[in-house]
């Protein structure tokens, strides 16, 4: 796929295994990492990329780190601060993305690892709002990743 050979992509995760996977896997791009919203925004007005591959769940990250209220979080689950917690950690790739899109890289091709199979309205409300965003399960094989990463660059 020579359309991706070159490609910046930044792979936002808490862990590596995004970044290995997929730059043993799927050769071509030149992959950079960011641990969160603060060192991805950082890397995005640094240098241009043309593609963010993004984790949704960031639960190996100090809790600093994490973006959103927790104190909203925790209200939400009967005033539970635990909860509250594993609920921006469940979902800080939703917090991530709007982050990027908030700091004006709305814009950029996004693939979101996330399996939105059975929240079919969750999908459809989120692909409405960033119209280059895409979405691969954790088990999506090379040639997945390859071709979404194209349709999400194509779009």
């Amino acid at each position: 796929m020579e359309r991706l050979t070159g490609l910046r992509v930044l792979v936002v995760e808490d862990g590596d295994e995004y970044y290995d996977s997929l730059t043993r896997f799927v050769p071509g791009p030149v992959y950079l990492r960011a641990d969160g919203a603060a060192t991805a925004l950082t890397a995005l007005r640094d240098a241009s990329m043309g593609l963010v591959y993004l984790d949704m769940r960031f639960d190996r990250i100090p809790r600093a780190k994490l973006i959103g209220d927790h104190a909203t979080a925790a209200r939400a689950h009967n005033g539970d601060p635990k909860r509250g917690w594993r609920y921006l950690q469940n979902h800080q790739g939703l917090y991530i993305l709007n982050a990027l899109s908030e700091a004006g890289f709305g814009g950029l091709p996004i693939v979101l690892s996330y399996d939105f199979q059975r929240e079919p309205a969750r999908w459809r409300a989120l692909s409405a709002r960033y119209p280059r965003l895409r979405w691969l399960t954790d088990t999506a094989t090379p040639d997945q990743i390859r071709r979404t990463m194209l349709g999400a660059i194509d779009s």
